[in-house]
């Protein structure tokens, strides 16, 4: 299964604050968030500290510093700097939701759920404070109340892809296969060249037995992303739940043509020849796989390649 997407669009989730705001230092509070705003992003460090050098209490400039560090990936210099901001004004909702985000980001999930839980307060209405409230409560155990946030999450906007693959794969960790495939196809309606929606739904499939559905998402997301051997491995087994041994040896000798030490598919491939009655090259290949250290190849190996010895004549004594 693939994993819960935890991309976000920053820009998307925090507010950027209009230019007419007003702050003590406004020449380098106002040049800073000029920077912001036209993706100058280091710029604008350096001008939000000078704001902050010239007021030490200024909010504005802590959380607009910590908006451009999160541009950069640099989320725990963020956090401390919207954490400065909350202790100036803790009334401040877009900190607490930047915060929360950039904690997520850094998979600080208990602190994270605590922030986003005040951002609710201050965003009833906002799709990104429920999107990431949820995948934060996924990851803390917590599926019911991921759920509810995702649902309400489609509710605020019904067309972002990202809310279905997302409660699509909470759906699948609760065993609610049927409705993680649902989700997954709405996101691949909304998006059909979205290859985890594919890997995903071809996955669920494979669980409730569909295995041709499984074949076929699995082919889709080949389509998309050709050179990522991981899907020619999920479609041969996908094969070999259909007993199509053929089709799945073409898949593992593809991924063998660019990964020819992976051990793993030399077994596989080589059970899938002995399937066909192919005993010379399968028990090559599980002999590949042993000799590579992979263990399981040598109970196959025993099972199915061990030699008979053909039992010795008598030899007849002549007498002399």
């Amino acid at each position: 299964m693939a994993k819960i997407i935890i991309s976000f669009n920053i820009i998307a989730l925090i507010c950027i604050f209009n230019l007419s705001c007003s702050s003590s230092n406004p020449d380098y509070y106002n040049l800073a968030t000029k920077d912001y705003n036209t993706g100058k992003y280091e710029s604008a460090i350096i001008n939000y500290a000078k704001a902050i050098d010239h007021n030490p209490n200024d909010a504005l400039s802590y959380f607009g510093r910590a908006k451009a560090l999160s541009m950069l990936n640099r989320n725990i210099l963020a956090i401390n700097d919207y954490t400065i901001a909350l202790a100036l004004n803790p009334d401040f909702g877009d900190a607490y939701l930047g915060k929360g985000i950039s904690e997520l980001l850094t998979e600080q999930y208990k602190p994270a759920l605590e922030d986003l839980e005040k951002a609710v307060n201050y965003f009833p209405n906002k799709e990104e404070v429920y999107f990431s409230r949820a995948y934060v409560k996924s990851k803390l155990k917590d599926p019911e109340g991921a759920l509810k946030d995702y649902n309400k999450a489609a509710q605020l906007n019904p067309n972002d892809k990202k809310i279905y693959i997302n409660r699509g794969n909470v759906k699948a960790d609760m065993d609610d296969h049927l409705g993680a495939i649902d989700d997954f196809t709405t996101a691949l309606a909304l998006d059909s060249t979205d290859v985890n929606a594919y890997i995903d739904r071809g996955t669920d499939k494979g669980i409730i037995g569909d295995y041709e559905g499984a074949v076929s998402d699995f082919t889709s997301a080949i389509q998309l992303d050709p050179e990522n051997n991981d899907l020619y491995f999920m479609r041969a087994e996908a094969y070999n739940m259909m007993n199509k041994f053929s089709e799945a040896i073409l898949d593992f000798s593809h991924i063998l043509e660019v990964d020819p030490k992976n051990a793993k598919v030399f077994y596989r491939r080589g059970l899938d020849f002995i399937a066909l009655e192919n005993k010379k090259d399968g028990c090559a290949d599980l002999k590949v796989a042993g000799d590579m250290g992979y263990f399981d190849a040598y109970e196959a190996i025993n099972k199915y390649c061990k030699v008979e010895k053909k039992p010795r004549s008598k030899r007849r004594i002549r007498k002399k």
